[in-house]
């Protein structure tokens, strides 16, 4: 049994220009040491999917209408609040996106590491701070008892990252999700971001979700991946799969707008059109404007997420066809 299963999760915003259906059937799986990466545009339901997981959506305008998340036997969206507090921060762990602003300015880094460790933990102050220590030691923050003290301000971009990481795993959760864990990162500070992430999640066993735009983040760390586009799941396979045998035409569409360092070009390979409004999708196929392979039955019928290949989903109508006819060498080995 997977260690978190998402069934069918539907998440709407209700605006006054109408319902705004950011997250429609969306499904996936996470074991204990694998990372799923979940890649798509700004705006598919990248984020609004994890935090409808960690329950956090805000009511009114969303409100989470379907589907089930099973962790630990028990479903996430029918639990009392109560109970959720105790897994919230404990079992699963959030690294929130930008750190600029995700951390309290008035209250110091090792204030912020001990508010999760005394609200799930048993111990005492002292403890709580010791623990708060040695989290940022374990995020490769240099001089952890003097940046204990410290104030968000007095620190840089990356190790207000770190900082993030630290509150995350302060409880040793079971599941971490990273919601662009390494954007406004320098190139340097993101690598070591990625490889304590990975260290870390070797060292306690836990089931990473990593959300990003960033493909060659996804290619260096995840083992399965879920490409979403307009509040669905496009296709989901392997990462290899996903790379090497991609059957969805926006999937084909993102891994050839990557640069590559060996193949001269006037123009980088584009996906053209904008993504629709979530308060007005076209009928049949969410992609259908957007697609060189469309026809007919995209305008008229929503394709499912099938299986068409041993375990590899895509939701088209032509998978074969996209298959048959994708430009070859889409990424580079």
């Amino acid at each position: 049994m997977a260690l978190l299963e998402v069934k069918h999760l539907q998440t709407y915003f209700f605006t006054d220009d109408g319902v705004a259906k950011s997250v429609d059937d969306v499904s996936y799986t996470v074991d204990r040491r694998e990372t799923l990466g979940v890649v798509g545009e700004s705006g598919c339901g990248k984020s609004v999917t994890a935090l409808s997981i960690m329950r956090l959506i805000p009511d009114p305008p969303g409100k989470t209408v379907g589907g089930e998340v099973i962790f630990d036997g028990k479903d996430l969206l029918k639990l009392p609040e109560e109970e959720m507090r105790k897994i919230r921060g404990n079992k699963i762990g959030m690294i929130f996106q930008e750190p600029m602003t995700s951390l309290n300015p008035v209250f110091t880094v090792g204030d912020q590491i001990e508010e999760s460790v005394l609200l799930h933990q048993k111990v005492t102050k002292e403890q709580a701070k010791e623990k708060a220590i040695e989290m940022l030691r374990l995020v490769g923050i240099p001089a952890p008892e003097q940046r204990y003290g410290e104030y968000p301000h007095q620190l840089s971009g990356g190790m207000r990252q770190r900082v993030m990481i630290a509150i995350a795993l302060s409880c040793n959760p079971d599941i971490l999700i990273a919601d662009e864990p390494t954007t406004a990162l320098d190139v340097t500070v993101q690598a070591q971001i990625l490889e304590l992430i990975n260290r870390l999640q070797q060292e306690l066993g836990m089931g990473v979700i990593l959300i990003t735009h960033d493909l060659g983040v996804i290619a260096e760390t995840a083992d399965k991946v879920a490409v979403m586009y307009a509040s669905h799941i496009v296709e989901y396979s392997k990462v290899d799969e996903i790379f090497h045998n991609p059957i969805h035409p926006y999937t084909v569409g993102l891994l050839g707008s990557i640069p590559k360092l060996n193949v001269e070009t006037d123009r980088l390979m584009t996906i053209e059109g904008t993504v629709p409004s979530p308060v007005n999708f076209p009928v049949g196929c969410n992609f259908n404007t957007r697609c060189a392979w469309a026809t007919d039955i995209c305008y008229k019928n929503e394709p499912a997420l099938l299986e068409h290949e041993p375990g590899h989903f895509a939701a088209c109508h032509h998978w074969n066809k996209v298959k048959a006819e994708r430009p070859a060498n889409l990424v580079e080995a």
